[in-house]
C-alpha cells in the first residue's frame, strides 16, 4: 500500500487502504486521473460485506463511465480483482 494518499490512495469504509495504482487500470485510468474523477465525482464506489460471520470478505465495486471494476477483499486483506467493463 502506498503512504502518498492525496494522489495515489484513498481510504474506503472502516480504514481499508485501496492504492490508486491498483484500481485505475482496471477502469483504464491512470493513477492520477482516478483520483481527479474521484474528487469531481465521477468515480463511484461502494463497499459490500458478508452478512454471515463465515462470509469475511468484502466487495468493492467502482464505476467509471461503462466501466466497472470489482475487488474481493479477503479476511487477510489480500484483494483478487475482477473486471466487467459493458461498452
Amino acid at each position: 500500500m502506498n503512504e502518498n494518499h492525496e494522489t495515489n490512495g484513498f481510504e474506503e469504509e472502516d480504514s481499508l487502504r485501496i492504492d490508486a495504482r491498483d484500481i485505475a487500470p482496471l477502469l483504464g485510468l491512470t493513477p492520477e486521473r482516478l483520483m481527479a474523477e474521484l474528487r469531481a465525482g465521477q468515480v463511484y464506489h461502494i463497499a459490500e460485506e458478508g452478512e454471515e460471520d463465515a462470509d469475511s470478505r468484502m466487495r468493492i465495486v467502482f464505476r467509471f463511465r461503462a466501466r466497472m471494476a470489482r475487488l474481493v477483499v479477503e479476511s487477510d486483506g489480500s484483494m483478487h480483482p475482477e473486471i466487467n467493463r459493458t461498452h
